[in-house]
């Protein structure tokens, strides 16, 4: 993939080997900035992983990058070098969310991960770029989501959070059906939660709401 905007990878290197890498791209003229926040593993994962996120200063070629970061694995020589996977294109905001685990961001998707991640915990190029970055985070749609949950966890209508401004008037329609669907979906919900309750089993959820 050749892009000049803004694209992610899952890497598996190590952090002394990806970031000296990393810098050398920087020094090369070929991106402007890199973060990225290790991961430990979901019950679905099965080895630490590296979230990471660059920001190319011209034209540049993605699929180079496997090939570049190739290392050789240390503690098992004989398998396969170490690298990242194929990059895809980004977006800051839903990188960072992601990376960090936000509850409101992940429940707005319909997904949840049992660790969450802190703000200092990334590695960047440029604390002052990064810094600038986060700023530019446009946190409204998560915390609606996030406040439209809550809402329906409480009964309370639809009417009664168009009044109190929450939604914007131009997106009344588009906000009532989401509200219907999420309305819906916690008391189906709660039915099976009454099964489970009863026989003694659980289910696995693809979200939890708290």
């Amino acid at each position: 993939m050749r892009t000049s905007k803004a694209f992610s990878t899952i890497s598996y290197n190590t952090a002394d080997f990806l970031e000296r890498k990393l810098n050398e791209l920087i020094r090369q003229g070929e991106i402007d900035f890199w973060a990225w926040i290790e991961h430990i593993p979901e019950e679905e994962e099965t080895k630490k992983h590296k979230h990471l996120f660059m920001i190319p200063s011209r034209m540049y070629d993605t699929g180079k990058l496997i090939g570049y970061l190739q290392e050789i694995d240390h503690e098992k020589p004989l398998d396969k070098p170490l690298t990242c996977l194929a990059a895809r294109p980004s977006k800051f905001s839903d990188w960072y969310l992601y990376g960090i685990h936000d509850k409101a961001y992940l429940a707005s998707k319909g997904q949840s991960r049992k660790h969450q991640y802190q703000p200092d915990e990334f590695i960047v190029s440029d604390l002052d770029y990064m810094t600038d970055l986060r700023h530019r985070i446009d946190y409204s749609r998560i915390r609606t989501h996030k406040l439209m949950l809550e809402a329906a966890q409480k009964g309370l209508s639809f009417d009664s959070l168009v009044v109190t401004g929450l939604v914007p008037v131009n997106l009344v329609i588009q906000y009532s059906k989401a509200y219907e669907c999420i309305s819906k979906e916690l008391s189906k919900r709660k039915t099976i939660r009454k099964v489970d309750e009863e026989t003694g089993e659980k289910t696995k959820w693809l979200f939890l709401i708290s």
